[in-house]
C-alpha cells in the first residue's frame, strides 16, 4: 500500500483490511512523503500492529516508482497490491487465491471494484489494437454491480488495473513492474509484457472491493489535499509514462477511460499525439 497525505482515507482502509483478510499477512505501507502531520498520525496508528511495516520515502516515487521500492520489502507467495483509498469486503483475498489458482499461467487477478454508489469501476479491463494504437477501457464499468449483465465468473482479461490486484510472487519477479512508468499506466504496461510471453490475467468477480474515490469526497477536498491533487495528476510523471509505453513497445498508448492521458496536449489528434511522441524519440537518437 502507497500513502501519500489523505491519512483518513488510509487509515479506513487498513482496518478494513485487517477485519477481513483472515489468512496470515504483512502489510508494507510505503509513504510517498506525506506532510508531517498526516505522516505522524498515520505512523502512530500503526505503532498498534505488530505486521505491519511502514517505509518512509524522501520524495513522492509515484505509483510505480513507489510499488517497486515497495516490493524489495515483501516475501510471501503472493503480492497484494491495494491502493490507499481501496476498502476490503469480507472474502475478497480467499477468491482472489481461488481465481489466481485456477490456471498455472495466471500472473495476477483483479478484484471487481466499485464506487460508494455501487457502480462498477472495473471488472478486469478490455483491449484492442489499429494499426498503431493500444486502445485500453475498463470492463463493466458504470453497471450497477448486482446486474446480470456484468461478468459473473472469473475470466482471462487482456489487462487488470493495478490498485487492488493480487500477484503470484514468483511471476511478480519474472514480469517486474516497470518504474520508468513513473506514476501512471505501469498496470496497463506490465500486462502487455504478460500477454506477449504467453501468460494471462484474470479478473475476479466475487472478489469486491470499494474504492472511495475523491469524485465521492466533500466540496472541500481538492482544496484540502491540494497536494494529493497535484500529486495525481503530475502532468510530467503522464508524459513520462506515454514516452516510455511508446519506447518499449513503439505503440501509442489511447486509455478511453482516462480523461487525462493526454490532457497536457490543447491538441489531443492522433496527429498530435504522434508528434508528442516522435519528439521524445528524435531526442534520444
Amino acid at each position: 500500500m502507497l500513502s501519500f497525505n489523505r491519512v483518513e482515507d488510509t487509515i479506513f482502509s487498513i482496518k478494513a483490511l485487517f477485519r477481513f483478510t483472515r489468512l496470515p499477512f504483512e502489510l508494507i505501507i510505503l509513504d510517498n512523503n506525506s506532510d508531517e502531520i498526516q505522516k505522524q498520525i498515520l505512523k502512530n496508528f500503526v505503532k498498534n500492529f505488530k505486521n505491519i511495516k511502514f517505509i518512509e520515502s524522501e520524495t513522492n516515487l509515484g505509483c510505480a516508482r513507489g510499488r517497486v521500492e515497495a516490493v524489495k520489502h515483501a516475501k510471501g507467495e503472493y503480492f497484494l497490491f491495494v491502493d490507499n483509498d481501496i476498502v476490503a469486503t469480507p472474502y475478497y483475498l480467499e477468491n482472489l487465491i481461488k481465481a489466481i489458482n485456477s490456471d498455472e499461467k495466471t500472473v495476477a487477478v483483479c478484484s471487481k471494484v466499485i464506487f460508494p454508489d455501487c457502480l462498477i469501476q472495473f471488472n478486469g479491463g478490455t483491449f484492442e489494437q489499429d494499426n498503431e494504437a493500444d486502445i485500453f477501457e475498463l470492463r463493466d464499468s458504470s453497471k450497477l454491480f448486482w446486474k446480470r449483465n456484468t461478468t459473473q465468473v472469473s475470466d482471462v482479461v487482456p489487462w487488470v488495473p493495478g490498485g487492488s490486484t493480487l500477484w503470484k510472487a514468483k511471476y511478480y519477479y519474472k514480469f517486474p513492474i516497470d518504474e520508468k512508468m513513473q506514476g501512471s499506466f505501469e498496470d496497463n504496461e506490465v500486462c502487455i509484457r504478460i500477454r506477449n510471453e504467453g501468460y494471462n490475467v484474470r479478473n475476479c468477480p466475487k472478489s469486491v472491493t470499494i474504492h472511495y474515490h475523491m469524485n465521492f469526497k466533500d466540496s472541500q477536498f481538492r482544496l484540502r489535499e491540494k497536494k494529493y491533487v497535484e500529486g495525481r495528476y503530475d502532468s510530467d510523471r503522464t508524459k513520462a509514462a506515454l514516452k516510455r509505453y511508446f519506447e518499449v513497445h513503439n505503440r501509442i498508448f489511447i486509455f478511453n477511460s482516462e480523461e487525462a492521458v493526454y490532457g497536457f496536449l490543447q491538441d489531443k489528434s492522433r496527429d498530435n499525439i504522434k508528434k508528442f511522441l516522435n519528439q521524445n524519440k528524435k531526442k534520444k537518437n
